[in-house]
């Protein structure tokens, strides 16, 4: 998630001319709306962050199942927004069965214990395979749009819903769950920082034009260093066990994933003609605005903290 003056505007007039990084539609920044950017990070961050510290496994789940059905609904406004509201909500529940099947009946701290785990959730996919076919046979609907909100339907649920779920594991599977999401988090934030500010000092070569044309070659190096920076940090405070090289290893390719995980959504919203994924964050747009470089680095950081605990 980079900074919003590091984000540029997802309209689809940007594709024709990548060097213009401005647009006279894209609203200026104004101190109200900066006001309700810093309101809205002083009251959302710290119940975020009781809620990890404080907050039961069950709590947190619940909580991110909340926030991914949201999620889901906004991907749903991106790719199907000529389809009613109805439409996009059922799809919204349907994207979400697997995630949720996933996180009740999968792995040795599910909260429902059963005897063929991975048929449950073979049939978990199946259930929002056929749901999002049968959906579109019984309602009323643009024939030739049918195939597009089943396709949207299924992006949904691999796009958000694995990557709240995995989010959710981390507190029900790992003992010291807190430290892998905090450490996450902060080499997200971190990253997405020193790449805005090394971007503005030395960024002359861009490093996706098209889609976002502020970013710069010399930004994403700077966000490698930073992401490192932070996991060593957080291996002496709370991973000392895990080798320094698997850390490094696994700071790379987070943050890999995480500034893919930001142009895929600049990706998606600029072929939709779409600015923000949402409105649900007062100054900030959209959940998925909020966490987009989080989407794809968040299931590899889960995979490696559970490989690295066995």
């Amino acid at each position: 998630m980079m900074p919003e003056d590091a984000k540029t505007s997802d309209s689809a007039s940007a594709t024709s001319q990548p060097q213009a990084d401005t647009s006279p539609t894209e609203p200026k920044k104004t101190r109200s709306n900066l006001f309700l950017r810093v309101a809205s990070a002083a009251v959302l961050l710290p119940l975020v962050l009781a809620l990890v510290i404080f907050g039961t496994a069950t709590m947190w789940a619940i909580f991110m199942g909340l926030v991914a059905f949201a999620a889901a609904i906004e991907f749903m406004r991106i790719t199907i927004h000529e389809e009613s509201r109805l439409t996009r909500w059922a799809s919204a529940v349907i994207a979400m069965i697997p995630a949720v099947i996933a996180y009740l009946f999968i792995g040795q701290n599910a909260p429902i214990v059963v005897k063929s785990p991975m048929l449950v959730l073979g049939a978990s996919v199946a259930a929002c395979l056929w749901g999002a076919y049968l959906f579109n046979c019984f309602r009323p609907r643009e024939i030739a749009r049918a195939s597009h909100v089943i396709q949207s339907t299924l992006g949904a649920a691999v796009y958000v819903g694995f990557t709240f779920l995995a989010l959710a594991l981390f507190k029900r599977d790992l003992i010291n769950g807190n430290a892998w999401i905090f450490t996450l988090m902060a080499m997200t934030w971190c990253s997405d920082t020193a790449a805005y500010f090394v971007g503005r000092a030395l960024g002359k070569r861009r490093l996706a034009p098209i889609l976002s044309p502020k970013k710069s070659v010399a930004g994403a190096v700077g966000g490698f260093c930073a992401a490192i920076l932070v996991a060593l940090i957080a291996r002496h405070l709370a991973f000392p066990d895990i080798g320094l090289i698997p850390v490094i290893i696994m700071a790379i390719v987070a943050n890999f994933l995480s500034q893919m995980g930001d142009l895929a959504e600049s990706l998606l919203k600029r072929s939709h003609g779409i600015k923000d994924s949402g409105n649900i964050i007062p100054g900030h747009g959209g959940i998925l605005d909020r966490v987009d470089a989080l989407i794809f680095a968040a299931p590899w950081v889960y995979g490696f903290a559970v490989f690295t605990a066995l």
